[in-house]
C-alpha cells in the first residue's frame, strides 16, 4: 500500500503500464489527443489495459477536444475516469470521476476548482522552489478538495512533500523506452520505496 495515491500520466507503452501497476499506481492516463508526441490510439489502449490489473485507466484530453468525442470514447468501455487540461471548458457531466488541471499560479482560492472530482494543480517550479506562501496556498487547497499535485521535485524530497502538503494524490509521468520492451526505473524505484507505507 503506498502513502497517497498515484495518478500516472502519458503511458504509452506496455512497459510502463505493467511497471506502474506492479507497483500499486492508481490510475494510469493514456493521451488522447491525436497528433501528439504522446497520442495512444483507442485501440493501443484497449491491448495495453488487456495486460494490466488493478489501475483505472484514463482518457486524458491535455489540449481541446470535441465534446462528443470525449464522450464517444467514454461510452465505448475505455476509462473509468477522465482527465482534461486546463482549456476545458465543458458544463455537463461525463459519468465517471473527472480530473482537471489548474495552473498553481493562476489558482487563487478554493473555489476556483470547485466542480471537479480531482482538481491538478500544475506548475512548472519546483518543489525545492517553492515560497512559504505558495506552500501555505497548496495546503489550503488541499485541505478543501481531493488535490492530486503535479509538479517537479526529486525522489529526496518526497517524504516532505507528503508530510507539508496533505494532497489527495501525486502526478507521476510514463516516458519513452529506450528500446522496444527496455526501460530504466531506477528513479521510480526509488519514489516507489519512499511511497511505501
Amino acid at each position: 500500500m503506498l502513502k497517497t495515491r498515484i495518478k500516472v500520466s502519458k503511458v504509452e507503452n506496455l512497459t510502463d503500464a505493467r511497471y506502474f501497476a506492479a507497483m500499486g499506481a492508481d490510475y494510469l492516463g493514456f493521451c488522447c489527443n491525436t497528433g501528439t508526441e504522446y497520442f495512444c490510439s483507442p485501440a493501443r489502449i484497449k491491448e495495453i489495459a488487456s495486460w494490466v490489473e488493478g489501475p483505472v485507466i484514463v482518457p486524458e484530453f491535455e489540449g481541446w477536444q470535441e465534446e462528443s468525442e470525449v464522450r464517444e470514447l467514454l461510452e465505448s468501455g475505455i476509462g473509468g475516469a477522465v482527465h482534461f487540461g486546463i482549456l476545458a471548458d465543458y458544463t455537463g457531466r461525463f459519468g465517471v470521476p473527472v480530473f482537471r488541471d489548474f495552473i498553481f499560479e493562476n489558482t487563487i482560492a478554493g473555489e476556483a476548482v470547485a466542480g471537479t472530482e480531482f482538481p491538478v494543480i500544475r506548475t512548472d517550479t519546483p518543489y525545492s522552489s517553492l515560497n512559504d506562501d505558495s506552500i501555505k496556498r497548496i495546503q489550503s487547497l488541499a485541505l478543501q478538495h481531493k488535490v492530486f499535485l503535479d509538479l517537479p521535485f526529486q525522489a529526496d524530497e518526497l517524504s516532505e512533500i507528503l508530510e507539508k502538503l496533505p494532497v489527495y494524490g501525486l502526478i507521476l509521468r510514463g516516458g519513452k523506452e529506450e528500446k522496444t520492451g527496455f526501460k530504466s526505473f531506477a528513479e521510480m524505484d526509488r519514489i516507489f520505496m519512499l511511497l511505501e507505507t
